[in-house]
């Protein structure tokens, strides 16, 4: 079985700065791994005679005796295994078992091992179950999970290889310029963690995955709905419910926003890792699960979730998709009618007498132009849903039936418009970093999906100090825009905005091609509706990601001399 296990190199101490040191553990179980629904070990060695059961015991005895110093020869025993179930004449279902078994045990040892080579071979064997069409859906899943953890822990390998003994943490910048392996990663491990052919537990391990992967990267906005999704695949889970407890911590640490909040969501998950910990030291091991027993609750007074008028489906709706523009994780963040009230802190102005620095215009455009997109996205959604087959009574329009199942109307081109001012405010978000940080470049040449990396030095754009604590949210934000492309974790979200602005697209109950680069396009409307949450949750978390970029350039709190503060309106 695999997990993502995190430990941490260091104190105890809360406000101890640790470097993260991940392991991605492929364990066997004794019955070799994880039985599929349909088929069983015994069914299997029934039908070969015996042959299955020796050779995959063979596997899990070298996963379970060999230590790393021996690892070479386990490598060339577990080769020498492949050729032999290769060469066997297995029917298809035992045969695809048996290569993922060698892939999940080569992983195992590899990574102990801390052996690229091994990880290779190990990531090519499920590669190979999951390209050919003879591997049921079931193993194809699971291989695609030893995919993504391969992948992950050959990148943490050579990122720990990369960074000087004395260093405390992940390097951001290293993370900025070797961006296009750990997209895979990412990609891997969502398309691991959303399979309905995974068995849940292995949807959860492959979610926590990734959320910790987007921790590292300073994307906590995602991490976090990565980590609860993990608990809801699997509510014992202990180690993404300690997991998720961390990256609050540090969100406390951070202290500007929301930390009665923070700190009453910190305590809820805390305790329940500590009730998950044999579950825990199962899947991560006990050094974690003595980890999350040191950690001490809080106690503060603050709500979980601020959930506004509960008879109110706008407000049900913005609480279940977690679109509350303020640095909250659960809820609206706060009673008050403006509960949008995510802003920067303050900025140092270039003088004293600078007048009020433009920052704070494009703060508030930036967050108008996001609050419109998500009650346009909203209005749509509400008049699909009650149209269903029908066109809705408040739509004046009368369309032609084009007789190919299309659904035309209000409802819709809402959706589309939804989605495509969400990611508008993601370029937008791109030009005020010009702006602000002196960037120099031409506006109208400026967007989100090219601006924080540059494309011929691999630098980060704009440069920070390097010992700055702003690159990790730089970081934050390049990472997403490269999730954006065709092949990061939301590539549907550019491509249908695309689509949306110079084609011609509408929904279908139909069979829908998806987002395509031809003039006409049709989209699902139930996924059309997903999209435009999506682009709103992905905007959402840029712009909370940009707050933090900014805050980070502000000297500390006992330095507040020369910072521009403004209220807010009223």
């Amino acid at each position: 079985m695999s997990s993502a296990v995190r430990g941490f190199v260091g104190g105890d101490r809360v406000s101890d700065v640790r470097r993260h040191c991940r392991s991605t553990d492929i364990r066997c179980e004794p019955t070799g791994c994880r039985p599929l629904p349909r088929w069983t070990v015994r069914d299997w060695a029934r039908m070969s005679d015996g042959i299955f059961e020796e050779l995959q015991r063979s596997a899990i005895d070298i996963g379970n005796t060999v230590g790393p110093s021996d690892f070479s020869e386990a490598m060339s025993e577990l080769k020498e295994l492949e050729q032999e179930v290769l060469s066997s004449g297995f029917p298809d279902g035992e045969r695809s078992w048996l290569l993922f078994t060698l892939s999940s045990v080569m992983n195992d040892l590899a990574t102990d091992a801390q052996s690229i080579e091994g990880l290779e071979l190990g990531v090519e064997w499920a590669r190979g179950l999951i390209n050919s069409d003879k591997t049921p859906e079931t193993i194809a899943a699971q291989a695609l999970y030893n995919v993504g953890t391969g992948l992950a822990s050959i990148y943490q390998i050579r990122e720990l290889r990369d960074l000087d003994d004395d260093a405390e943490q992940l390097n951001p910048l290293y993370r900025i310029e070797n961006a296009e392996d750990l997209r895979a990663v990412r990609r891997v491990l969502r398309s691991a963690g959303h399979n309905e052919y995974s068995p849940a537990p292995q949807r959860s391990r492959a979610l926590c995955n990734l959320a910790n992967t987007l921790d590292d990267s300073g994307r906590w906005v995602e991490a976090y709905t990565a980590y609860t999704d993990s608990l809801r695949e699997d509510s014992t889970n202990g180690n993404a419910a300690g997991n998720v407890t961390e990256l609050l911590r540090r969100r406390l640490e951070h202290g500007t926003d929301q930390l009665g909040h923070i700190a009453a969501v910190y305590d809820k998950y805390l305790l329940l890792a500590k009730s998950l910990r044999e579950r825990t030291i199962e899947v991560a091991g006990a050094t974690v699960a003595d980890r999350w027993d040191s950690l001490e609750t809080i106690g503060g007074q603050g709500h979980f979730s601020h959930v506004g008028d509960e008879l109110d489906p706008y407000h049900r709706w913005i609480v279940e998709h977690r679109l509350a523009l303020a640095a909250t994780v659960e809820g609206l963040g706060g009673h008050d009618e403006r509960w949008d009230s995510a802003g920067i802190v303050g900025v140092v102005p270039a003088s004293s007498d600078e007048p009020v620095p433009p920052i704070f215009a494009a703060m508030n455009v930036l967050k108008a132009e996001y609050l419109v997109a998500r009650r346009l996205a909203y209005r749509g959604q509400q008049m699909v849903r009650e149209a269903t087959d029908t066109q809705h009574p408040d739509d004046s329009g009368l369309y032609t039936d084009t007789l190919d199942g299309a659904f035309y109307g209000e409802g819709p081109a809402l959706l589309l418009l939804a989605q495509r001012a969400a990611l508008d405010v993601l370029d937008k978000i791109a030009v005020t970093a010009n702006e602000h940080f002196q960037v120099g470049l031409s506006p109208s040449k400026v967007d989100f999906a090219g601006f924080w990396k540059d494309k011929k030095t691999n630098e980060p754009c704009p440069k920070l100090p390097a010992e700055g604590r702003g690159n990790v949210h730089l970081l934050a934000l390049s990472e997403l825009a490269a999730d954006l492309t065709d092949d990061g974790m939301y590539p549907n979200a550019r491509l249908l905005r695309n689509a949306g602005t110079h084609r011609i697209v509408h929904g279908t109950h139909g069979y829908p091609t998806g987002p395509t680069k031809e003039t006409f396009s049709t989209v699902d409307l139930d996924e059309l509706i997903e999209a435009s949450v999506e682009s709103l949750w992905v905007c959402r978390a840029a712009y909370l990601y940009f707050v933090d970029l900014v805050d980070s350039q502000l000297p500390g709190v006992e330095s507040m001399d020369g910072i521009r503060l403004l209220s807010n309106q009223v």
